[in-house]
Parts: structure tokens; sequence; C-alpha cells
């Protein structure tokens, strides 16, 4: 049985971790560069929504990846319309929802039929495609920057690449620390994040006074791919980044067909799946305030704009794993770290 073979999901999880173990150092050895510091690897369980994987969670140059099996032949896209959506409740009446111009006279959202067309219109075809094993780091990182660690901007502590750090601190400490009168500080409140360019970026960590830290290097889709190769790394196609958020389940979301974000009930199990480590371990922005890009400058996932429609279906579909975005990005458009976000992976290819 050859290598490639060994790495399929089917054959993957028969092995017991020994046999595992083994095959990761043949990878590391052979598909990752030797300048690269590995370190903290840990075989480790995975869980989302009845779908479990055990496999690594390590850490390349001092960035979180997880070691994802292949699948010859995954599943991907949908056409099912709202088959087996546990969730299609439509507002009572018509007030109470609002149409974007663009989907106006297309559907009828009163409708279970119509609402399916637009799920369908909205999601990419049903296809089975051909996945590579593969290194995926765990959090899209804002484009053009680099993680350096986590701020406390009410103790002023940083933990994480210090001496990274330190060229930044007087400058961050200046944003988030300011000199206010008595009537300034009673309108001032922490920015949502901030740049500077060719410097750093920094982002408030949600419902807490910290951020994450970034360096930050101003970038095109094409520098920044650029330099992502240099490094020996790839961007992820559509289907490579569809399986990784669903593996390629018959479900529309990947936490399931639930929306009920707000029933007293399952309302709060719904929100911890949509914003937990997926079944292979991996975090997604779930913000629809930024794209993340793909190897093709012409596909975007996730969404920069928020619907509030007033029907859940409708408001997170950008959310799916199968959602097409109609945006575009133009090949030197400078990217901010704002709108975009960019995930580096290593393919196993032989």
């Amino acid at each position: 049985m050859n290598l490639l073979d060994q790495l399929d999901w089917s054959y993957w999880k028969r092995l017991n971790p020994k046999e595992k173990r083994t095959l990761l150092s043949q990878l590391l050895l052979h598909f990752v560069s030797p300048l690269m510091k590995i370190s903290d690897i840990e075989l480790k369980d995975f869980e989302l929504y009845g779908i479990k994987c055990q496999t690594f969670q390590l850490l390349i140059d001092e960035e979180e990846f997880v070691f994802i099996p292949g699948n010859k032949d995954a599943i991907l896209g949908w056409n099912l319309g709202t088959k087996g959506l546990s969730l299609l409740e439509t507002a009572p009446n018509a007030q109470e929802i609002t149409i974007p111009q663009e989907l106006r006279g297309k559907y009828n959202f009163f409708d279970v039929d119509s609402l399916g067309e637009l799920i369908n219109d909205k999601t990419t075809s049903l296809r089975k495609v051909q996945i590579p094993p593969m290194f995926v780091q765990r959090h899209a990182l804002p484009a053009g920057t680099n993680y350096l660690g986590i701020y406390d901007a009410v103790t002023g502590s940083f933990s994480g690449e210090a001496d990274q750090f330190s060229s930044f601190e007087e400058e961050i400490k200046e944003v988030l620390s300011p000199n206010l009168t008595p009537e300034e500080s009673l309108t001032w409140s922490f920015p949502k994040n901030i740049v500077k360019e060719d410097r750093w970026y920094i982002e408030m960590i949600p419902h807490s006074d910290s951020y994450y830290v970034f360096s930050h290097e101003k970038h095109t889709y094409t520098s920044l791919r650029k330099k992502i190769r240099r490094k020996n790394f790839d961007l992820l196609t559509e289907d490579q980044w569809e399986y990784i958020n669903g593996a390629g389940s018959r479900r529309l979301f990947r936490w399931g067909n639930d929306l009920n974000a707000k029933d007293p009930y399952r309302g709060k199990n719904v929100r911890k799946m949509m914003a937990c480590a997926n079944m292979f371990g991996l975090f997604f922005d779930t913000s629809m305030e930024r794209f993340e890009i793909t190897e093709d400058p012409g596909i975007l996932k996730l969404t920069n704009k928020k619907n509030n429609v007033g029907i859940p279906i409708v408001d997170f579909l950008p959310l799916s794993t199968y959602f097409s975005n109609t945006t575009t990005m133009i090949h030197e458009e400078v990217l901010s770290p704002s709108d975009y976000l960019y995930r580096k992976a290593i393919l196993i290819k032989i």
C-alpha cells in the first residue's frame, strides 16, 4: 500500500496511535521544510456534530496546524434545497423582513420551495472530488499579518513573541491608553482593530479587554501568495476549503442544519457549535465581516456583508460550508486585514 492510500481518511481512522505517529514522522521528514521548527506535537480527538477525527495538532514555526487526512471520494456542494433543514421559519408578516435589493423579485421568502431555490443558487454545485492529505493552519490570519501574541489593554501585559512585540509596544500602548480629557473619557472606547501599515495590526478579542497582536506587511493577493509559496506553503482551493470546513458532510453548515441560536433551550448549544473547533480542530470566522481568500483570486469564502433579512436561513447562509460568493477580488487590490483572512496549508502530493 502506498503512502497516499494510508493517508486517506477511510484508512487513517483504522490505524492505532503508534502507526499514525510513524506516518506523521515520514510526512514531516519529506514534506515539511527542514528550515521550519516543528514542536508541540499532540495526537488529539476532534468532534463536531457526530463526525470524529483523531489526528495531530502541532506547531510549525510557532503557528498552530493540524494534519487532515485525504479523501479520494469527497462529496461536496449542495443541491437539496431546503431538504433536511431543521429551521425554515419565516417572519410572521412582511414588515419584519428586509429583502436586499439584489434579491427582490427573484425569490418568495415566505415559500419553502422558493427558499430552496435561493439556497441552491447561493451554494456550490454537487460534485465528487479528490482531496489530498494536508497540514492546515488552525486559525485563518488577517491578510498581510503574522501572529505575535496577546496584549492585555488593562494590565499592559503581553504573552507571545516578546522580542518582536517590543518594537511596537510603545506605539500600541499610546493608541490603547491615550491621554484624554474628562469629557473625552466619557465617550472613548477601545477600538475594534487598528492597522499601522508595514508595522503592526491589533484586533480585539471578543468579550474581553485583550487584543491579538500581529506584525503587518502591506500585500496584494499576488504578493501575499508569492510570500506564502516562498515559505513552502499553499493557499487552499475552493474544494479543499469546503472539505476542511465540513468534512464533506451532507449538511449545509459544519455544525449541522440548526440555526436556532435564539432558542432558549437549544440556542446555547448551537452558538457553541458555531464558534468552536470543527471535526478537524479548525476554527472559522463567524462574524460575517471578512472574506477568506483561496488559491483562486476569483473565489472568496465567507462574506464581509451581513444580510439581516430577518429569516435565519438567509441571514446565516454565508456561514454555510458550500456558500458561493459572487464577489471577486482584483489581483492588485491591497488586502486590508479587517476585510480579508488567509489560511496556509502544506499539501501532501506524490
